[in-house]
């Protein structure tokens, strides 16, 4: 008889979770709570290890057809000076994947589709979870009661999954925020095969080519600044660098700003049973990897590794949490470095090159 998995959230962990689980021959149904797949976001960066999982799931060249492959990583100080400038192109023989940026809204629209839009259920917000020996149920709000041999928690860092699992979790209260747009590389001068940092002594900004002649920005700098023009005051006097430029160029309407938030404390579990964690339901980080999405990707591919190798649900679920516990608690940890912007900006200024691929390379790549 064929098993069914259930998946809370239609982000791209659970998106990719269910390409996943349905190509290994279970019954897939996925829940979303809101009205529509979920787009929260602006764009999305993809590392290789990111990249290659999308390779892995048959959706390689679809990925390739939206997106941008990236030439160069450059590295600016905020008054302009060139700190490093990465050639990236040979990271796809290394890696097995490109550096990548994509409109997460095209990339969940790519999934939902090689995923079956009949097997996603919209609307569906989880209140209730019950798990057994033999199976698991999910209760929504709409009054659906859903039965199945396994679920999948990929609902966010707010997971109800995860709370029925595990209670309420403290979260960091460092105050940080992120702050987000969108603007036509046609407005700008800017390389269009390159992502970019500038590093001051107060914050940092980014920026990189998402495909379709677009790109998007993100920053972030110490103290909370919650207006806008505030936000343009502080990092438009970044004169002789890029940024002054491409704020001209935003799309106001596009401006995101979103509180950022890790756990005080990591998550000694990720499963029970019959239920499994993934993505920042399981670990939420800081962006200062830009490891987010490619950590939710990473543990789809663990997963289904785990579901494939012929163990029953239990099983599986043990040896997924015991590879990805101890692979991702690093990640987590150096995410967090990116926001200590006076150390980041010092290591950069003194001939160190952007500390980034370093940490890459060793922590998730494995290269010592």
């Amino acid at each position: 008889m064929t098993k069914r998995v259930l998946i809370c959230g239609a982000g791209i962990g659970g998106l990719t979770a269910g390409l996943r689980l349905r190509r290994l021959g279970w019954d897939v149904r996925l829940f979303e709570r809101e009205p529509e797949i979920r787009t929260a976001g602006a764009g999305l960066n993809l590392w290789p290890n990111g990249v290659r999982i999308l390779r892995e799931l048959g959706v390689g060249e679809e990925f390739a057809s939206i997106s941008t492959s990236l030439s160069r990583y450059r590295t600016f100080s905020s008054t302009g000076e060139v700190l490093d400038v990465r050639d990236v192109r040979t990271w796809s023989a290394q890696f097995g994947g490109v550096l990548a940026g994509v409109y997460r809204r095209d990339l969940n629209r790519m999934l939902a589709d090689a995923l079956g839009r009949e097997r996603i259920h919209l609307e569906h917000a989880l209140v209730g979870v019950e798990e057994s020996a033999g199976g698991v149920t999910c209760r929504f709000s709409n009054g659906q009661v859903v039965h199945g041999d396994l679920l999948i928690g990929a609902d966010g860092i707010h997971s109800v999954v995860r709370r029925s699992l595990f209670g309420e979790r403290e979260f960091s209260s460092d105050g940080l925020v992120r702050w987000r747009g969108l603007f036509d590389l046609a407005d700008t001068d800017i390389d269009p095969m390159a992502e970019a940092e500038v590093w001051g002594p107060d914050g940092h900004f980014g920026y990189l080519p998402m495909g379709k002649g677009r790109a998007y920005w993100f920053a972030a700098g110490e103290g909370i600044v919650d207006d806008v023009e505030e936000f343009f005051a502080r990092f438009g006097a970044w004169e002789g660098s890029p940024v002054p430029g491409l704020l001209r160029a935003t799309d106001r309407p596009t401006i995101i700003r979103n509180a950022l938030h890790d756990f005080v404390e990591p998550l000694e579990k990720w499963c029970s049973a019959r239920i499994a964690l993934l993505g920042d339901a399981a670990h939420p980080m800081l962006p200062g990897l830009a490891q987010g999405a490619n950590q939710a990707l990473a543990d789809v591919s663990a997963l289904g590794r785990a579901l494939a190798s012929g163990n029953d649900v239990p099983a599986a679920l043990a040896a997924y949490q015991e590879e990805r516990i101890p692979a991702v608690a690093p990640v987590v940890r150096l995410s967090r470095s990116l926001f200590d912007f006076e150390s980041e900006n010092h290591d950069s200024s003194v001939g160190s090159g952007n500390p980034l691929f370093a940490r890459y390379e060793r922590y998730v790549e494995g290269v010592h």
